[in-house]
Parts: structure tokens; sequence; C-alpha cells
């Protein structure tokens, strides 16, 4: 029986979503390793503006030295939002149930924007070309003024099994922050055996992201080098130490 293309199958883990729970850090999914890493990338209305279209774009991902490409979704419905019957205070149905589909949204660069149902290949690159992909599928996308956020769940083929979330906010002072929050576990046996490797390559790669997040923005004028500020985080008993400050320039 040949093989559906990758665009077409469903990721590998059962807790969709499970990047957004507030305990996440405490009661990961039965089997999961959690992480965050939260880190300040910059302010104003430039760096905000500059730091949403790399994250909606997959720029986060070749800032942190990733090749990326970007598959959209094959259909209509990948992307449909299901809008329920809606009722009135009485019972009485008021509103028929609607499949809404969302157009494509580009940056002011004319990138497109990821969208939920989207696959997105990222990978280890030499001279351009990705080495190993690494599938995954967009499950979610929140979007509001101060505060962007999306989700990638892992397809077949990923040696890891679980999800990745980009969360932008922007503060009253105008300070921006990115967290990346994710939960995983070998997707198989053979790579089990490389679970403390994958361990300290999650967190490195989510701290390339801040970086690339908070590296200057082309044509803007230079700022004085500052620290990237890492918060540390609390993952609770038997769980990976907590982050600590990164300098830029240490990696």
């Amino acid at each position: 029986m040949a093989r559906r293309p990758l665009e077409q199958r469903t990721v590998t883990y059962g807790s969709v979503g499970g990047t957004q729970a507030v305990d996440l850090l405490q009661y990961p999914p039965k089997g999961y390793r959690p992480l965050e890493v939260r880190g300040r990338v910059g302010h104003g209305d430039a760096r905000w503006e500059h730091a949403v279209e790399r994250l909606l774009t997959g720029g986060v991902y070749r800032g942190a030295g990733l090749a990326v490409r970007i598959i959209p979704a094959a259909g209509e419905q990948d992307a449909a939002h299901y809008l329920p019957v809606s009722y009135d205070e009485s019972g009485q149905p008021v509103g028929a149930a609607t499949l809404e589909v969302p157009d494509d949204e580009f940056s002011p660069s004319g990138e497109r924007y990821v969208r939920p149902g989207d696959t997105v290949i990222v990978g280890p690159a030499l001279g351009g070309r990705m080495l190993y992909p690494l599938p995954g599928r967009v499950v979610l996308r929140e979007e509001g003024p101060d505060r962007v956020l999306y989700a990638v769940g892992t397809l077949p083929g990923h040696p890891l099994s679980g999800e990745e979330s980009f969360l932008l906010e922007r503060e009253s002072d105008g300070g921006i922050w990115l967290t990346v929050r994710s939960f995983a576990r070998a997707a198989s046996p053979g790579w089990a055996l490389a679970n403390p490797a994958l361990g300290v390559a999650r967190r490195r790669i989510a701290q390339r992201f801040l970086r690339a997040l908070s590296a200057p923005i082309p044509g803007a004028s230079p700022l004085p080098s500052q620290r990237l500020a890492v918060e540390p985080t609390d993952p609770g008993p038997a769980i990976a130490p907590a982050e600590r400050d990164v300098d830029p320039q240490d990696s």
C-alpha cells in the first residue's frame, strides 16, 4: 500500500495544544518531557513588527541556523474553522453552522504567513541543503495586538514526538518577549537511546530562537550590544534544571 504524502499525514501525538497548559512544566502529558525558555528579544514597534514577521514566515528557524520549507495546507478543509449552530437565550437556533476558511495572509515584504494545516519541515543545513528533515504540522495560530502564538506538532519521520509553541508578547512598557514551550519524547525505541543528546539539543535550539528574533533588524540603525535576558523557569520535581541567563556571545 502506497504511503500518503507527508502533508496528508497526521501528527504523532495525542495532546494537541498541550503546550498551552498552564501547568505543563509540572504535569506534562504522560511520558513526555517539558521545556520552557523565555527571553526578552527587544523593545518598540519596529522590533515588534520585525519579530512577528520572522515568527510567522519561518524566519525564526532560518535565524537559528536551520533550513525551512513550508508546504501550504493541501485543501481548504485543512485550515477551515468550524462555527457551530448559534442559539438565543431561549434555546432557539438563530444561526446555521458554517465552515469558515481564512484567506492567506502576507507580511509587508510579501512572504506568506503560516496557518493551521501547513506542513513545516526544518532541519540542519550545510551549503544551503537540508541534511535531515524534521517535519511538523502547524496545529494552532492566534493573533492579537500584543500577542502572537503558533504551535507545531511532530509528523512521522521526526525523531521526537510532541509539540512546540512560540508565544510573542509585547508588554505595557514596550518590551517584547518570546516564550518557547514544548513537550517531547523519543518517537521510537531507537531514538530513545539518544534522549540525553536530544534534550540538550532542544534547549540549545530554543535559546537560538530567542537570538534569532533579537538579532539586528536589516536596514535599521544599530543599537548598543545588550545581554539577552532569559528567564529561569521552575519545571518542578524530576524535570530538567531551570534555564539560566544566556549571553548571545557565548554560542
